[in-house]
């Protein structure tokens, strides 16, 4: 990379284990450090949050007796990198086979399909569907452009890129309810962000989590159960904010500041991992070459607002989410309903309603007081006739509004991941974990780059060692066409 090479330094220790310094304890940072610790690496994580939060956009909060999520709640079965992890940091005892039953509303009506198969799911759509003579056209597409999704990379789906969902409803002759009614909510599944500013790939990237993959699965303590069992199998700092990475020859400094107020400090190790938020990456590697620069500045994010109630009763509602098309409601996502997930994911005989807004609705909204926001979402819940046990059932509330929620891809960004992913100097002791980067924003993607990021510096630190197989998350041969 460009720019000022300071008099290299060494880094490992007394035991002769290279040193790694991760920035950001999410699900990406705590991943690629749990792995290049089972490598043989000396690792230390610094997270600007506290340990609450350790997960980021993976974690969950213990509320009036309730896990909330802070970001996704269900999880797919083809989140197969995801379910090795889970057994390798000993919590494949805490995942919980869910239900697989979606509602998606239209004429405020919630019609229930199961997605854990493909023939079921296909049956649900053609009853659901305003226009089912629109399917073919869009299953069609989906095995073309499937063959192109890899969890690992994404550059191959930039010969389907280039124009948005709308454009793309528009050339195909989708009928405008079928964009309301399925283009629409797949696309706030995906990125909360609207079908005339997001790429045509997103809604087949959500459609190829989904379909034949078996089912869904969450963890009995919430999502953020998996970061917390990685954590506490590694050396983390929290309140660590980290200003500075710089390269040389010889390894990093990394030079961060305590929350308490202390005075900066600059460690020095032989690489390190940013797994921070794309806008920030630029400014904390200053030697970062200026075509990834340029981009990952642009890299554009929705921002969030979900409200959680908790009950005393579950709902009547039996399905595990309820979209809520824009058709429907201009404001309101849907609902996830944690309960009807699978038996211990909330206390026995409880109910557990999160109302998720899109993100042009949270951009405006965000900094409204909390009971302003309870409000809101009452009265959402309230039009569409969704979920009446809030009115009298509630015992807790909490609002979560996180302003980085997700990544959106517009037209056009994946011929740029395309052009950018292979060209990061094989070189370099830095890395960049998160599919925020150069594949998707989602968990499962931001595991896969996390075990991409620690292969790669494996290979540079630890190259007279044999392949560690036990750490292998995936086979490369079931990385693509669709397979996780």
């Amino acid at each position: 990379m460009s720019g000022p090479v300071p008099a290299p330094r060494p880094a490992a220790g007394p035991d002769g284990r290279p040193h790694v310094i991760v920035a950001g304890a999410g699900i990406a940072g705590l991943t690629s450090a749990f792995l290049l610790q089972r490598r043989g690496c000396r690792v230390t994580v610094l997270d600007s949050a506290g340990p609450e939060n350790v997960g980021g956009r993976m974690g969950s909060v213990q509320r009036g007796g309730f896990f909330v999520d802070t970001g996704a709640s269900l999880l797919s079965r083809r989140y197969h990198a995801m379910l090795r992890l889970a057994e390798m940091a000993g919590v494949g005892d805490r995942i919980l086979p869910s239900s697989d039953t979606v509602g998606l509303m239209r004429d405020r009506r919630v019609h229930h399909i199961r997605v854990g198969s493909l023939p079921r799911m296909a049956a649900g759509l053609l009853r659901f569907a305003p226009f089912p003579s629109d399917l073919p056209k869009l299953m069609l597409d989906h095995i073309r452009v499937r063959r192109t999704l890899d969890w690992y990379d994404m550059s191959a789906a930039a010969r389907h890129d280039g124009e948005s969902v709308a454009g793309y409803a528009v050339r195909r002759g989708l009928r405008p309810g079928t964009v309301d009614h399925l283009l629409d909510p797949l696309c706030m599944l995906a990125s909360l962000q609207d079908v005339e500013r997001t790429s045509s790939v997103a809604p087949f990237m959500l459609l190829n989590s989904l379909l034949g993959g078996g089912g869904l699965f969450t963890f009995r303590e919430g999502v953020g159960m998996l970061p917390r069992a990685l954590a506490a199998r590694l050396s983390v700092t929290h309140h660590a904010r980290v200003c500075q990475v710089e390269e040389d020859r010889a390894g990093v400094s990394v030079t961060w500041r305590p929350g308490d107020g202390g005075n900066e400090r600059t460690e020095r190790a032989d690489a390190c991992v940013l797994a921070v938020p794309a806008v920030q990456a630029p400014d904390l590697y200053g030697q970062m070459e200026e075509p990834f620069a340029e981009f990952f500045r642009r890299v554009e994010y929705t921002g969030s607002v979900h409200v959680a109630f908790g009950l005393d009763r579950p709902t009547a509602e039996r399905a595990v989410m309820v979209n809520v098309p824009r058709a429907e409601h201009p404001a309101l996502v849907g609902v996830i309903l944690p309960h009807n997930t699978a038996p211990g994911r909330v206390p026995a005989g409880r109910g557990l309603v999160m109302a998720h807004f899109r993100g042009s609705w949270s951009d405006r909204h965000r900094d409204l007081p909390e009971e302003r926001l309870v409000d809101h979402a009452r009265e959402a819940l309230r039009t569409l006739r969704l979920a009446p046990e809030v009115e009298s059932h509630t015992t807790m509330t909490h609002v979560l509004r996180p302003g980085q929620c997700v990544v959106f891809r517009r037209p056009g960004d994946y011929r740029e991941l395309a052009r950018l992913s292979t060209a990061w100097p094989g070189s370099s002791r830095v890395r960049l974990a998160g599919g925020d980067f150069f594949t998707q924003s989602s968990t499962h993607h931001s595991i896969c780059s996390a075990v991409q990021a620690a292969r790669q510096l494996s290979g540079l630190l630890l190259p007279a060692r044999p392949p560690d197989r036990s750490g292998e998350l995936i086979p490369a041969s079931a990385r693509t066409k669709g397979q996780p």
